[in-house]
């Protein structure tokens, strides 16, 4: 009897202590940060105290062996300024949850049970409620309305995605401001016709035809009618220009070169007649029709599988630049050659011995290293520029001044990160990190006499120590280090197995000494651990960042979209073919076939890449010294100034 009694009071104490434990337990709101984590999203979730696990499984619909799967730390117990990964999952087919499972058998409702997702006004702001239509997506909604994507998101708490049919909160200001364009006088006496919004085709009629006529732009017109991307048909009814509606800001009017790659024109090159002229263009790229294979889910395979859809997406940015381009004045022809493939030369052979080939004015690619060397010899041998968009090797220029590589150099590289420290590193101890004597030599030796110097002439107050981690291993970078001062740590290396190991080494110093470390372009193709770069202070040298705010970016986007029918990626070259073809072929049409000494000339800042050419030394080819720094700031990117 008595055992009966004990075990009785055990079991009420132990569901007495679960419902108090519930009733301290925080309210757990999900995190608005995503990140991408081997291409899945996931989010960043901040543990506030009280929480538990439980909690957070329930509230982003994973079970506890998933959040154990992904954080294995939690193991050692669950603390407060925790930072857990969790991967991002449909609000539909919720698996049920630990916390679920518990709720049904006591019959309780946990004070951390997720919110349902209703519609609620967006503060003081009015909000109309808008239902989506199919294929329109947010920042297409937001531009129809004037408000910015994210003020569509704050007013639609728990949005996780779009969908047909779905009702989203609009929020709409309470004082609407149209811009008043000064009337221009008319010097003609007959009456002048207004413009009408909407006219229908007839035939014979050109999009450039209809642009000139309306005081437009063919870029403009695209924006306003999507069904153009399927081509200008007689008896289509299109919009000239965007009708003012309710509660809607009038657009201003410009003229359409927010999407142009600036361009210093002045100068002894440009010359007005070289417009005048047709240039032969080649863009031979791996596209690889022969092994091409029709599968009805491509994107579940690996990339690599899918390596050829790289270059598609780099075509059509570059095509994309090349039809803009042609509304400029832009007169060329341009073959696109399936001629590139990563060992055998025969295709590059075959499609060099092309009538024609030898009178080029410009080629663009191959990537590969065999077949672009076999194409450099003979742009070199015929007089024309060849262009590499993708190789860093530095040997690609040597003793071929026909040569001209975007990618940019050691001395650029080193010029960046020397110039960074001068600016923000002042009194800074910086340790030069290589990896072994030979990986990224030539950067780490340039980026050594820059400082050097810098130390010599007075205009870098601070240290500079070297070492090599093959060999010193992270006791010698250990040693280097100073307290009480801003230790900036350099690592010269790409090494995807060496440089995740040096910052699972180096996250620990942290604790105790202030860090900035810089990375080398190519560490966001690597899978690095979020959590050490936060704590490392990362930045980084970059030719990837993109400002998908900008206008310029938005507007590009939207073209890319409605032409192709498909989302423009970086990863996938799509923004540097553009950036590649908006320069060069701007150069081509201003500065004739002599194009390639003018480009030093010459700099211009693109979507994507920025381009510095200069020579190396002399007989060589040119090298891009252009680059991005930006810095890890509230888990994204952000340039630095």
């Amino acid at each position: 009897m008595r055992f009966r009694l004990f075990a009785l009071l055990v079991t009420v104490l132990a569901v007495s202590s679960f419902y108090s434990a519930l009733a301290q337990e925080a309210i757990v709101k999900r995190s608005s940060v995503i990140e991408n984590y081997k291409g899945k999203p996931y989010y960043i979730h901040f543990v506030n105290q009280g929480e538990t696990l439980l909690a957070i499984a329930e509230v982003y619909h994973v079970t506890l062996e998933e959040l154990r799967a992904e954080n294995p730390s939690i193991d050692k117990g669950l603390k407060a300024d925790m930072v857990l990964r969790i991967p991002q999952k449909p609000s539909a087919a919720v698996p049920e949850t630990e916390v679920a499972k518990t709720e049904k058998q006591l019959k309780l409702t946990s004070p951390s049970e997720p919110p349902k997702v209703q519609i609620q006004p967006a503060g003081e702001q009015n909000v109309i409620i808008y239902k989506v239509k199919k294929q329109e997506t947010l920042y297409g909604i937001s531009k129809q309305f004037n408000v910015t994507v994210d003020e569509i998101l704050k007013a639609n708490p728990g949005f996780e995605s779009l969908k047909d049919g779905m009702e989203i909160n609009i929020p709409q200001k309470k004082t609407i401001t149209k811009l008043v364009i000064p009337e221009v006088p008319v010097v003609k006496e007959e009456k002048s016709i207004a413009d009408p919004d909407e006219i229908t085709v007839k035939t014979g009629e050109t999009l450039y035809s209809i642009a000139k006529a309306h005081n437009t732009t063919v870029d403009a017109l695209i924006d306003l009618n999507p069904t153009l991307s399927g081509g200008l048909k007689s008896g289509m009814v299109i919009r000239i220009r965007g009708t003012v509606r309710k509660n809607e800001i009038l657009p201003a009017i410009k003229i359409d070169t927010s999407t142009a790659i600036r361009l210093n024109i002045p100068g002894s090159c440009y010359n007005p007649e070289n417009s005048k002229t047709t240039y032969q263009v080649a863009l031979l790229l791996p596209f690889m029709l022969d092994d091409a294979e029709v599968t009805d889910v491509p994107e579940q395979k690996e990339q690599a599988d899918n390596e050829s859809f790289n270059y598609f997406q780099f075509y059509a940015g570059f095509m994309l630049a090349a039809d803009s381009l042609a509304n400029y004045g832009l007169h060329a022809r341009i073959q696109v050659l399936d001629a590139d493939r990563l060992t055998d030369t025969l295709a590059i052979r075959q499609a060099l011995r092309k009538p024609g080939m030898d009178k080029l004015d410009m080629m663009v690619g191959p990537v590969y290293a065999t077949s672009f060397a076999i194409a450099a010899r003979f742009a070199q041998k015929n007089n024309f520029g060849i262009i590499n968009p993708l190789s860093r090797r530095e040997s690609i220029v040597d003793g071929n001044p026909s040569v001209v590589k975007v990618q940019v150099s050691a001395a650029g590289a080193s010029a960046k990160i020397a110039d960074f420290i001068v600016r923000h590193g002042q009194g800074a101890n910086v340790i030069a990190v290589r990896n072994d004597k030979k990986e990224l030599k030539e950067l780490a030796d340039d980026f050594s006499i820059l400082l050097k110097k810098g130390l010599a002439d007075g205009s870098f107050a601070g240290t500079l120590q070297e070492c090599v981690f093959s060999t010193d291993l992270m006791a010698g970078v250990s040693k280097k280090m100073k307290p009480g001062v801003k230790n900036i740590i350099i690592f010269f290396s790409n090494n995807k197995t060496i440089v995740p190991n040096f910052l699972s080494l180096l996250n620990p110093m942290a604790r105790q000494d202030d860090i900035l470390l810089i990375g080398m372009d190519g560490w966001d193709e690597l899978e690095l651990e979020t959590e050490f770069l936060v704590n490392l202070n990362f930045h980084q040298l970059t030719s990837s960042y993109i400002d998908y705010e900008s206008e310029a970016c938005q507007q590009f986007i939207t073209r890319f979209r409605n032409k192709y029918g498909a989302v423009p990626l970086p990863s996938k070259h799509a923004f540097l073919g553009y950036d590649m073809g908006w320069y060069f072929l701007t150069s081509l049409m201003w500065y004739g076939n002599d194009y390639t000494k003018c480009l030093p000339d010459h700099p211009g800042s693109g979507l994507q890449y920025n381009f510095d050419f200069a020579g190396a030394k002399t007989g060589a080819g040119l090298q891009n010294r252009e680059i991005k720094m930006v810095k890890l700031q509230d888990y994204k990117m952000v340039k630095v100034d």
